[in-house]
């Protein structure tokens, strides 16, 4: 088992960041083999052994959440390559979404469609990742191939320190919290329908064998009591208005660069980001997500939600 880092390991205004493995920088594919490496990586070949334990006590413990830095002068396939490698050694990729997963403006308009927040230059809004009541992956990950011409804050916040704050300041929202209320189908592939969207309901808070579970997309919950064409119970706005105001005070903010790789804990941390814009003369905007199971299987110590 996994050692819990301690609370002070970390400062509360600023990210936790890892040097990116010795180990890995003598791996690197040259660029003119990094696209044929990262194939084979993304197939579980030619994966060189490192050692993540500091990065795995980070993602365990009680910071949630790290961020590796690689070098800036890495080809876009090096850095995938570099990436793959590290998130193979925490856990399996999912691929639901495909293996890795380029979040970029691609012009849509998440309010009018289905389309997820992830392919617009829209802010995201504090949230876990996964809408699918049958789906929730350990681990989220985000790679910087560019990060824009401007805006794109990247936060996070603590949902075990949240949680702590609702029961002391509102005791009384805590049954609310751990009600299952249903959110918007909207992953690929899966039916949309009333019916659909009555049983693709989640708690806000729950708990497992492995501990906490915060599972929190406000938006697509009050689009599914919309569609469902029910009003959002008032306790349940006054949770969601007291955990956004609280993640607002308490959210990390920073901006992730070319080569930065975060890595946070989706059952106990919380992300986002602000609304960001392309421009003439730069890159636009790309970054890379992976979804990673069974990192909790080995790795996670409980922690416990009762009073």
């Amino acid at each position: 088992m996994i050692p819990i880092l301690p609370s002070s390991a970390h400062s509360a205004d600023r990210p936790v960041r890892l040097p990116v493995p010795h180990a890995l920088r003598k791996a690197l594919p040259s660029s003119d083999r990094a696209e044929a490496a990262l194939a084979k990586a993304l197939d579980g070949v030619g994966i060189p052994t490192l050692n993540v334990s500091r990065l795995a006590e980070a993602l365990a413990g009680s910071t949630g959440h790290a961020i590796l830095a690689a070098p800036s002068c890495w080809t876009d396939a090096q850095l995938r390559w570099a990436y793959v490698v590290i998130l193979h050694h925490l856990g399996d990729l999912n691929g639901r979404y495909g293996k890795l997963f380029d979040v970029a403006d691609r012009g849509l308009d998440h309010t009018t469609s289905n389309a997820p927040v992830s392919k617009t230059k829209a802010a995201t809004g504090m949230h876990t990742d996964s809408s699918d009541a049958g789906y929730n992956p350990d681990l989220v990950a985000l790679l910087c191939l560019q990060p824009g011409a401007s805006g794109g804050r990247s936060l996070l916040a603590d949902a075990q320190a949240l949680f702590d704050r609702l029961r002391q300041a509102h005791p009384e929202l805590v049954s609310v919290a751990r009600n299952a209320w249903p959110r918007d189908v909207v992953t690929p592939g899966l039916t949309s329908c009333s019916k659909a969207i009555e049983d693709n309901a989640i708690p806000v808070f729950s708990e497992d064998a492995h501990g906490l579970i915060f599972r929190y997309m406000r938006y697509w919950t009050e689009r599914a009591m919309a569609k469902l064409d029910r009003d959002v119970p008032e306790e349940l706005t006054r949770l969601f208005d007291f955990i956004d105001a609280d993640m607002d005070e308490h959210a990390v903010r920073f901006q992730l660069r070319r080569g930065d790789m975060l890595v946070a804990n989706n059952r106990t941390m919380v992300h986002g980001r602000e609304a960001f814009e392309n421009a003439a003369g730069f890159a636009p905007r790309c970054l890379v997500r992976a979804w990673v199971d069974g990192f909790l299987d080995s790795r996670s110590q409980a922690l416990s939600l009762r009073a």
